[in-house]
């Protein structure tokens, strides 16, 4: 990362405290980004997206009450989106359809996570900061 861009922000959504402590922690630790916020709710995951204006969220599919899914959908239609890595408790090709038709940008498996995260979120950024590039995402080894 060139030392004259800004950090990039990065937003935590996911109901498990102990994962999202472990995600936090592990992102904090990251040189280049910089934790934008977490919430443990829906509600709290929308409201920190439009205030906080992350570059990138982290977003649970299992969060409650609205499934996953919509979740993804619903903060793809925002102003302005971040890009989007949907986490699953365990990655499977039929999940990582449904991300990517929902909008999600990459799918990590929580088994996987540091090692998931380390793969799709240097080529995630490196497309968002190149104006207009579409650039493809792999998600666990699999290209979005």
């Amino acid at each position: 990362m060139n030392k004259t861009q800004d950090p990039q922000r990065i937003a935590i959504a996911d109901d498990s405290p102990a994962f999202l402590a472990a995600a936090a922690g592990y992102i904090a630790s990251l040189p280049g980004y910089t934790l934008a916020g977490t919430a443990s709710s829906v509600l709290d995951a929308l409201a920190l997206v439009e205030s906080a204006e992350p570059d990138l969220l982290l977003l649970d599919l299992g969060l409650v009450p609205m499934r996953g899914l919509d979740m993804v959908r619903r903060v793809k239609a925002s102003v302005r989106p971040p890009s989007v890595i949907a986490l699953a408790l365990f990655y499977t090709d039929e999940t990582a359809v449904q991300a990517r038709h929902a909008g999600a940008d990459a799918l990590i498996g929580k088994e996987a996570f540091v090692t998931g995260l380390a793969e799709v979120l240097p080529r995630l950024l490196r497309a968002r900061r190149a104006a207009g590039a579409e650039a493809p995402c792999s998600c666990h080894g699999n290209a979005f």
